[in-house]
């Protein structure tokens, strides 16, 4: 792949999962503050789209293992479309539940089914990007490589509320469709432009990684915690507003809420996309530094005594986020070989489906008791993970 190709195919990873990130920022920002007018609690909601995570444990390995026998490309382009198709039927199964014909059974049911596609689709973008990212790269390089793909993930994260608040005079969930479309023409670009770079499976090299592998196990732990920690803390968001600084109407709910998650986007973008593109961390620093800075964030927003350090807060997991994205993305991608890497990336993903599958009911169950009390848990708990962060070994590049 010459130099030409090899930055168009940057190019293109990038803006695929930036248009990914804005319909999933999208979901958080938008459905929350709905979820109550469906006739669902909270709890409710969290647990019905937790379930739905759960084909994540299957699919993200399937994926990843498909890109390495049959090429990024292709599975990436199948994550884009699926989103696209997931995004639209979550919105319309919400707007089944809002027009007020439906039993909350119902629209439990088609929110699930909905989401499961979702998740399961969409769950084909990440292991087929980040292998195509450690095709492309040297080994030196590779921290910078994927911090490339997580400063996309937070361009769109930052994106995605500006849209919602952008469009939402038009509909509530007009922003979804919006989303749904640009995902879709996103794929379309990918079809025509993306190339496909070396393949590194042969009959002589088969990939037989599984989720035991002890390689994989410090970068499933921490990204699986991390994502626990992270979603439970996004779905209480717009309730912490509402119960502890006062402000009632959703729509205020979800403009603070939106700026909070901005601001943490902001930061991920331009350390992941700017700074780590100029500067080449090795992961393994990175990896010990991303843990304590998360505990830092969490306390302060637990702490907050008013909106403005609350949303100081959030950009402070962003500091975490861009460390810890290309950290443990990296770290893995070091420790495998070249035929494994989506493989690996696909089972590090699944890992990480802890978060999407118990983080949605752990967030407000944790709520339930006190409002802080997320937070609390997620501090302590990272306090562990950023001791056990210094084992970790790395190979040089």
């Amino acid at each position: 792949m010459n130099m030409s190709s090899t930055t168009r195919g940057k190019l293109i990873l990038a803006a695929g999962v930036a248009l990914f990130a804005i319909g999933q920022s999208l979901l958080f920002i938008i459905i929350a503050p709905l979820a109550p007018k469906t006739g669902l609690t909270e709890i409710q909601f969290g647990t019905i789209f937790g379930l739905a995570n759960i084909p994540l444990i299957f699919t993200a390995p399937m994926w990843g293992k498909l890109s390495d026998t049959h090429g990024r490309k292709p599975i990436f382009i199948i994550g884009l479309f699926g989103s696209a198709i997931g995004t639209i039927l979550v919105a319309l199964a919400l707007e089944y539940g809002l027009s007020g014909s439906s039993t909350v059974v119902t629209v439990a049911i088609y929110l699930f089914l909905a989401r499961a596609f979702y998740s399961s689709t969409a769950a084909a973008i990440y292991p087929s990007s980040n292998a195509y990212i450690a095709d492309i790269t040297e080994r030196s390089d590779r921290a910078q490589g994927m911090a490339l793909i997580g400063g996309a993930n937070s361009l769109g994260s930052m994106l995605g509320p500006a849209i919602g608040g952008g469009l939402a005079f038009v509909g509530l969930l007009f922003p979804m469709y919006v989303a749904a479309f640009v995902m879709t023409a996103g794929g379309i670009w990918a079809i025509f432009s993306l190339t496909e770079p070396k393949k590194h499976v042969s009959q002589n090299n088969k990939v037989n990684i599984k989720f035991t592998d002890k390689r994989l196990r410090p970068f499933m732990i921490a990204w699986g915690v991390f994502f626990l920690v992270f979603i439970s803390l996004q779905f209480i968001t717009a309730y912490y507003i509402r119960d502890v600084f006062g402000y009632t109407d959703p729509a205020d709910q979800m403009r603070i809420a939106s700026i909070a998650l901005a601001s943490m986007a902001i930061i991920i973008t331009v350390v992941q996309g700017v700074i780590f593109q100029i500067f080449r961390p090795h992961p393994r620093t990175l990896l010990r530094l991303f843990g304590p800075s998360f505990v830092i964030a969490l306390l302060i927003i637990a702490l907050a005594p008013n909106i403005y350090l609350l949303i100081f807060g959030y950009s402070l997991i962003g500091i975490s986020f861009a460390f810890g994205t290309p950290g443990i993305n990296g770290g893995l991608s070091l420790c495998v070989e070249a035929h494994e890497q989506g493989t690996a990336a696909g089972i590090l993903a699944a890992g990480g489906t802890i978060g999407p599958i118990l983080g949605p009911a752990l967030g407000p169950m944790l709520f339930s008791l006190s409002p802080t009390a997320p937070m609390l848990f997620g501090a302590v708990t990272f306090t562990f993970i950023s001791f056990y962060m210094f084992s970790v070994k790395i190979p040089e590049a």
